[in-house]
């Protein structure tokens, strides 16, 4: 027995932790989840911890027979003033354990001094274990994993290929923002790395939210929605002046970003590219939840259509530079669907695999697979994942144990989904809980919302309920892609946008964007039979094996976790049921 865990350290945003035992990964989870708090910026993945060594222990494993621990940042490739940024931050992160004893104090001034920063990762380990009440382990070593090496790692560990070329695009890992990996029988080539000082797709799409009203988390997700209603304005041909595109492919470099912040932190980074859109674009004065506003709606369009132009540059660099034929996408920008599908309808690659947690909370999952095979001397399995299931579980009598202690009135249905599919027919919104939570930050159908497509009006309703804008996109859940979707494929994430046929969007005008296209889920591949049940139910009743598929939370909230954040949730919302793990509740 191998077992390897992972975690975010120093801690960011998006914090989560991560098991691979014998070469699979069993458990991950995000911190987010358990605290309430989207994205837990600067929250230590403790609870996250808590629940993966409860996990292990059900599998009949003892925690403290850990081989390794795996972080997916490298401190000591910071710069020195985020170095000392980080080991404060850190600090405040484990004080619990460190107040605990007066001692450690002095210990934790040595590591600071000597420059170990990950010596206070270890008190939260000591931390994470006494909270669950298991013995820590004496002699597991805490390794570090470079940020975009992990990224890569994560990408290439569930892809199924031997070999590929991968690029991992975010805001910023230590010091760069893109790299592009030759990857071959698990040996990783770093090709090319740009410098997050000049380079940053991440940065400046965050910027750019800025200027439409959002914060750096929520504005690229809510950007790419937007983009379509924009068009080509004076702002285009700023960005475009602003970021140098190698076409072809040729130059040195696939992109540059003409603005140099050398030296300094990632705050000031960050700050740098604030500085710069400002410079570039004024800020968009508008009521996001109003009318549609076209300074607002452009700023998005001119932001998404550079970041393509962008990356696909990039992947065309890395094509010709490396003739690989196979695709690998990691890191926060890899979560932008419309990117990725004008990288899959170009035919540059022959195949390409997203890892469906592509932002930072997967970057655990990839560094816990390259400490298990690179320092441990394990073997992961490398083949392709089709689900993502990998939450803490809550058993049948624990959630009908909430669901009477709730008071709700419910009926037994069990893993048949007819009375679900009626209810939609019916323009009921209906949510879903069954099983564990799935990993990254798309609904995949066990923590959903679910609608009749068929009906146009869903999409306006659905919104309104979750407390989102009106323009905002919904997502299809469905069988077959051929049906639906030009070169449709399987895909089974989210993470990829492809194009309706043009007839079968008009039946399904819900989850059809107003640029004709979606980010679906295919469950042909998936092992979720309860997910299939109600899609194919569906189909019987109106012909279409399609649905509607939103992430069962409220505006502001990460995905539902427990059986009781389920219930919250309904009992505030407007949905009109909730399928609970074999049970459902209709209200009145």
């Amino acid at each position: 027995m191998t077992l390897v865990i992972g975690f975010s350290w120093p801690v960011d945003h998006d914090n989560s932790a991560a098991a691979i035992l014998d070469g699979k990964l069993v458990f991950a989870t995000e911190e987010e989840r358990h605290t309430r708090h989207k994205h837990a910026v600067r929250e230590a993945p403790v609870k996250s911890l808590v629940k993966l060594i409860g996990h292990v222990r059900k599998l009949g494993v003892d925690p403290a027979d850990v081989d390794a621990f795996a972080v997916n940042w490298s401190p000591k490739l910071f710069p020195i003033l985020y170095k000392n940024s980080l080991f404060f931050q850190g600090l405040m992160q484990v004080a619990p354990e460190i107040r605990s004893n007066g001692q450690r104090m002095s210990v934790a001034r040595r590591w600071f001094n000597g420059g170990d920063y990950l010596g206070l990762s270890k008190y939260l380990i000591r931390h994470a274990y006494s909270l669950a009440g298991e013995d820590p382990p004496e002699k597991a070593k805490v390794i570090p994993v470079e940020h975009h090496l992990a990224h890569a790692s994560s990408a290439y560990y569930f892809s199924g290929m031997n070999s590929g070329v991968a690029l991992t695009i975010d805001g910023s890992g230590e010091r760069n923002s893109t790299v592009i990996w030759k990857i071959k029988g698990g040996e990783f080539e770093k090709v090319l790395a740009l410098d997050t000082t000049d380079s940053s797709i991440g940065l400046l799409y965050e910027a750019m939210g800025s200027r439409v009203g959002y914060d750096s988390l929520e504005g690229p997700g809510k950007l790419m929605g937007l983009a379509p209603y924009g068009g080509t304005s004076p702002v285009f041909e700023k960005l475009g002046r602003f970021l140098r595109i190698s076409e072809d492919g040729n130059g040195d470099v696939p992109y540059r970003i003409s603005h140099h912040q050398k030296g300094g932190t990632q705050d000031t980074w960050a700050e740098s590219y604030l500085r710069t859109a400002a410079a570039v674009v004024d800020r968009a004065s508008w009521d996001p939840r109003g009318k549609m506003d076209k300074t607002a709606a452009d700023i998005a369009w001119a932001t998404q259509k550079v970041a393509e132009e962008a990356v696909m540059a990039t992947a065309r660099w890395a094509k010709r530079n490396t003739a690989e034929t196979n695709l690998l996408l990691a890191g926060g920008v890899s979560l932008n669907a419309k990117i990725n599908m004008e990288i899959f309808y170009s035919g540059l690659f022959n195949d390409i695999f997203i890892f469906p947690g592509a932002n930072d909370a997967g970057s655990p999952i990839g560094a816990a697979c390259y400490v298990y095979e690179k320092v441990v001397g394990g073997k992961m399995v490398n083949r392709r994942l089709t689900d993502v299931y990998l939450g803490p579980e809550y058993t049948d009598d624990e959630v009908a144990k909430v669901v009477r202690d709730s008071k709700w009135n419910s009926v037994s249905v069990g893993d048949g989904m007819e009375e679900v599919a009626k209810l939609m027919t019916s323009g009921k919104i209906v949510g879903i809980f069954q099983g564990r939570a799935e990993l990254g930050p798309r609904a995949l159908g066990d923590r959903s919302i679910v609608a009749d497509p068929t009906k146009k009006e869903m999409w306006g309703t659905v919104n309104q309920i979750k407390g989102r804008e009106w323009w905002r996109p919904l997502a299809p859940s469905l069988i077959d892609p051929k049906r639906y979707f030009i070169q449709g494929r399987p895909h089974e994430f989210m993470v990829l946008m492809y194009r309706f046929i043009e007839e079968a969007g008009d039946r399904v005008p819900a989850v059809r964007h107003v640029d004709g296209t979606a980010r679906p889920q295919t469950v042909d591949n998936v092992d979720n039979q309860v997910w299939r049940n109600l899609i194919r139910s569906f189909e019987d009743m109106t012909g279409e094996a399609l649905i509607v598929n939103t992430s069962f939370n409220l505006a502001g909230e990460p995905l539902v976790e427990t059986p009781q954040d389920a219930l919250r949730s309904f009992a505030v919302g407007g949905l009109d049921a909730l399928y609970m793990q074999g049970r459902l509740i209709v209200k009145k």
